[in-house]
C-alpha cells in the first residue's frame, strides 16, 4: 500500500468515528427532553446509548486528534469546522450533568468527616477476602452500602472479627438473587426499615437513621433493576424520586442515598432528583471492572442532601466483583 494512502485511510475513518461519537453523545439531552409520559418507548431507546459518554469522549477525542494531526489534506474547505463542532458536542454533553456537592476544606478534626462507601459485590462472588480486607483497614469507610448481598457475604462478615468489631451496627437483608442489600456502620443506627418490592419491577430498599456527631443522618439504600425495557427504566427513576422525597421530608437536613443505581449522570433519573439530592462522587466509571482498572459506566453513586460538602473521594479497591466500590469523604456544611 502506498504511504500516502495510510493517512487518507485513517482520516476517513476518524471523521466517521468523530461524527458517530458526537451523535451518540447527543442522545443524552435528546432523551431528557422527550416527554416521558407520551413517548415512553422512544425515550427509553434514545436513553440507552446516552449512558456511554465516557466511551464517546475517549474515542471521539482520539479521532479528532488524528484529524488534526492529518492536516488539511483531503478534507476540503472549512476543514476545522468538523473538529470544532464535534469537540463542542462531546465536551458540552459530557459536562452537562446534575449538580454535584460543593467542595469543602479538610476539617481540622478528623471526626468531622464521614467517609461513605458503596459496593456492588456481585451475587456470583464466593471469595470475600478482598471485601473483608478492605473493611478491616483503618481508613475503611464509616458507613458502607452493599448491593447483591448474599448469605455467603453475610457469613463472611460475621466470621471476620475485625470487620464485626469495626461495624457493630448493621441492617442486612441477604438474598439469593442480585438484590440483597446491607448497610454497615461504625455509628449507631435507628429507625431501621426494610421495604419489600411492591411489584415485579420493584426491588428491595433499606432505610435507617445514623447518629453522627450529635446529628441525625437519614439513609436510603437501593439497587434498582437495570433498564432492560421502558418499564424497568421508569421503575428505576420512580424509586429514585420516591427515596429522594422520603429523605427530604425527614428532619435534620442531612441525608444520603447510595447504591448501584443502574444509571449514569447523563440520564433523566438523576436530573429528576437534582433539586433535593446531589452527587457526592465524581465522574469516574465503576463498571465493568475489567482487568481491575478499566471501567466505562459510572453506575454506582452516593447522593447527598445539600447540607453536605465533599472533602475527597474516589474509586475503591478491586473486590473481585464486576463493579468497583465508590468512596466519598463528606463534612457537614457550615
Amino acid at each position: 500500500m502506498p504511504q500516502a494512502a495510510v493517512p487518507r485511510f485513517i482520516t476517513a475513518r476518524a471523521r466517521w468515528l468523530a461524527w458517530l461519537c458526537a451523535l451518540g453523545a447527543l442522545a443524552a439531552p435528546v432523551a431528557r427532553f422527550l416527554p416521558a409520559d407520551k413517548v415512553q418507548s422512544l425515550q427509553w431507546l434514545v436513553e440507552l446509548p446516552a449512558h456511554w459518554q465516557w466511551l464517546y469522549l475517549v474515542v471521539g477525542a482520539t479521532s479528532l486528534v488524528l484529524l488534526m494531526l492529518s492536516g488539511r489534506s483531503g478534507m476540503g474547505k472549512g476543514w476545522l469546522a468538523l473538529p470544532a463542532l464535534a469537540a463542542l458536542v462531546l465536551g458540552g454533553v459530557f459536562l452537562w450533568q446534575p449538580a454535584t456537592l460543593p467542595r469543602g476544606a479538610e476539617p481540622a478534626d478528623p471526626g468531622a468527616v464521614l467517609t461513605v462507601g458503596t459496593a456492588n459485590l456481585n451475587a456470583a462472588t464466593t471469595d470475600f477476602g478482598p471485601l473483608t480486607d478492605w473493611l478491616a483497614l483503618a481508613d475503611a469507610p464509616d458507613v458502607v452500602f452493599l448491593q447483591e448481598f448474599t448469605e455467603l457475604a453475610q457469613q463472611a462478615l460475621i466470621r471476620n472479627p475485625a470487620v464485626a468489631a469495626r461495624y457493630p451496627h448493621r441492617l442486612a437483608v441477604p438474598q439469593p438473587d442480585p438484590f440483597g442489600l446491607a448497610i454497615l456502620s461504625r455509628h449507631p443506627l435507628s429507625g431501621l426499615q426494610t421495604l419489600q418490592p411492591q411489584d415485579l419491577r420493584d426491588t428491595l430498599r433499606l432505610r435507617a437513621t445514623l447518629a453522627w456527631n450529635g446529628r441525625a443522618v437519614h439513609l436510603s439504600a437501593l439497587h434498582p433493576m437495570p433498564p432492560l425495557d421502558q418499564g424497568f427504566a421508569q421503575a428505576r427513576d420512580r424509586a429514585l424520586v420516591q427515596e429522594a422525597q422520603h429523605l427530604t421530608a425527614q428532619p435534620g437536613g442531612l441525608a444520603l442515598m447510595s447504591g448501584d443505581l443502574n444509571i449514569t449522570p447523563w440520564a433523566r433519573g438523576l436530573f429528576a432528583v437534582d433539586g433535593s439530592m446531589r452527587r457526592a462522587n465524581g465522574m469516574a466509571p465503576s463498571w465493568p471492572n475489567a482487568f481491575g482498572w478499566l471501567s466505562v459506566l459510572p453506575l454506582d453513586h452516593v447522593l447527598a442532601s445539600s447540607g453536605w460538602q465533599v472533602v475527597g473521594g474516589g474509586i475503591g479497591p478491586d473486590l473481585g466483583s464486576d463493579h468497583r466500590p465508590v468512596v466519598v469523604r463528606l463534612t457537614a456544611a457550615p
